[in-house]
């Protein structure tokens, strides 16, 4: 079985290392995430499917706590309640595994009533069960991919110079292919910092696109997931965009993003990232 880690919004890491914290094989919750189907009557017969999408993934975790006595074994369960609490931010589970840690955002939703004993000699212990439930039901990789376009310092702009573009993934120049090798389609994040005129970003014709110019020292984050747009201090810049944005997932596999714009110089950047996502960890 693989490794995992719990990571609190409070900070704290607990390592599931069979001697203090053990993490039982037993888990539910590690498979393929449940689906939410909706099929309405139809008037002539059977019915008509209208989506089909994951739900909330449920995450039940059999622990047991170990310590040399019922004193240490209260400090560590303790700890493992702090660490559950999610007025900050959710509780991150960790799968460490050799090509690639993925990762669950979870919150705590109960199960965790005690069950006491010891070894005769030997460790005292407690074992509980941790419930949680996972908005995204997807295991997110660690590690972001990523891609950026600039200018190459040619002064010459973003586009309709295509052969002076430099993207460092060494894709196309302009058009860049993104490879998803992930289970489901990805949400990408853009950070534009200017200067740049008439910036549009597009997949399969659609995307989005600037009003306005971003000048130098402008720093724009376009997050496709949380469908907002932030300049610098977090601040709400939404009104930048035109109308109707389309904020595109990668889809799994090969697809083109088109970036175009004008009047960039050697301080434009056009970075894009994201996490790799999968259905299922195995063990």
């Amino acid at each position: 079985m693989s490794n995992y880690t719990l990571t609190g919004s409070n900070g704290d890491v607990i390592t599931f290392d069979n001697s203090t914290y053990v993490l039982n094989p037993s888990l539910v919750g590690f498979g393929i995430p449940p689906t939410a189907v909706r099929i309405d009557e139809s008037a002539r017969f059977g019915g008509i499917h209208r989506y089909t999408r994951r739900g909330v993934r449920n995450v039940d975790m059999p622990v047991t706590v170990l310590g040399d006595t019922a004193v240490d074994v209260e400090t560590n369960l303790r700890r493992l309640a702090k660490l559950t609490q999610d007025t900050a931010g959710p509780t991150r589970l960790t799968a460490l595994r050799a090509a690639g840690n993925v990762f669950l955002d979870l919150h705590y939703v109960g199960g965790a009533e005690l069950e006491y004993g010891g070894d005769t000699g030997g460790k005292t212990w407690a074992k509980l069960l941790l419930s949680f439930q996972a908005p995204n039901p997807y295991w997110q990789s660690a590690d972001t991919e990523s891609f950026s376009v600039t200018t190459g310092n040619t002064g010459r702009g973003l586009l309709p110079q295509l052969t002076k573009l430099r993207v460092s993934s060494s894709q196309a120049l302009g058009l860049i292919n993104v490879n998803n090798t992930s289970d489901v389609p990805v949400y990408p994040s853009f950070e534009i910092v200017g200067p740049v005129n008439g910036l549009e970003v597009s997949l399969n014709g659609e995307g989005w696109s600037f009003t306005e110019n971003v000048v130098t020292g402008d720093i724009f984050t376009v997050d496709h997931e949380a469908a907002t747009v932030t300049g610098i201090g977090e601040v709400n810049r939404y009104d930048i965009l035109a109308t109707a944005p389309k904020f595109f997932a990668f889809p799994p596999g090969v697809s083109s993003v088109l970036v175009t714009g004008t009047n960039a110089d050697a301080n434009t950047r056009i970075e894009c990232v994201y996490n790799l996502a999968y259905e299922v960890v195995h063990g």
